[in-house]
């Protein structure tokens, strides 16, 4: 065998050796494009339920000056269904977190007491907290709270935010399974 056929030789088998990694190296790309696009949807699906869970929540809307029923809304009493009526979506602009508020105005001139329900919006989510207001001529006590429906004489964790946390972490383990194979 010549010099020449022996350098040919090598360089075929050098090519048919590289043309075998490039391809082993093609084909785990295309895998691993596969996993972080299927990973990318995912925590794509994750980020909306906590976004929606976060931010869009629903307030009781009310004013007792309007109707009176607004003054004693109950939970988990035979009349809940009806006190429900006044929950309402409440979506903030954008950048912004929704909040349920509670405020009892004392009027001192007539002894009047009213209670507004309502929805808030702020930049950054809030922590149950209560202030009062001492303004000429009437007092208010002004309540907020970041849970759905919290505005209320008292409230239970939503259905809604059971059922983000547990569609998020069926997808969490779904994606951990998914990379650990």
């Amino acid at each position: 065998m010549k010099k020449t056929e022996k350098i040919l030789i090598n360089y075929y088998l050098q090519h048919q050796r590289w043309k075998k990694s490039i391809g082993n190296l093609v084909a785990a790309t295309k895998n691993h494009k596969m996993a972080i696009t299927t990973y990318a949807y995912a925590m794509c699906l994750v980020l909306a339920a906590n976004l929606l869970s976060v931010n869009a929540i629903r307030c009781h809307q009310c004013n007792s000056h309007d109707n009176e029923d607004c003054g004693g809304l109950v939970v988990n009493t035979p009349r809940a269904q009806r006190d429900n009526q006044y929950l309402t979506d409440c979506v903030p602009p954008s950048g912004e977190v929704a909040f349920c508020r509670k405020t009892v105005i004392n009027f001192e001139q007539n002894n009047e007491r009213r209670i507004e329900r309502s929805c808030g919006f702020i930049p950054e989510k809030i922590q149950n907290a209560c202030f009062t207001a001492d303004n000429e001529g009437y007092k208010q006590i002004i309540c907020t709270c970041p849970d759905e429906g919290c505005n209320g004489a008292s409230s239970l964790l939503s259905v809604r935010q059971l059922g983000y946390s547990l569609v998020g972490s069926v997808v969490s383990l779904a994606l951990a399974s998914m990379l650990r194979h």
